[in-house]
């Protein structure tokens, strides 16, 4: 499965979903990143300035982020 990001929101919702979907906790994956759980929940709740200058840089350029699993093949074809 992919996610296309385009916005803060759809950056903070992929890194859920995806969370969920590998069934990593927020702990855990704090635990993981060398972090603490607090940080994991603002970055799913797309409480971060940063998310929002990066997707909106991004999406002015003309440009969405895209999230596939490592080792997946892509294929990109122009519109």
């Amino acid at each position: 499965m992919w996610f296309r990001i385009s916005n803060d929101k759809s950056l903070s919702d992929t890194l859920a979903a995806i969370r969920r979907e590998s069934g990593v906790s927020q702990a855990e994956l704090a635990e993981r990143i060398q972090s603490d759980r607090t940080t994991v929940v603002r970055l799913e709740s797309g409480r971060l300035e940063a998310f929002t200058r990066l997707t909106s840089a991004f999406a002015m350029l003309g440009y969405d982020l895209i999230a596939v699993p490592r080792g997946a093949t892509v294929t990109v074809e122009e519109r």
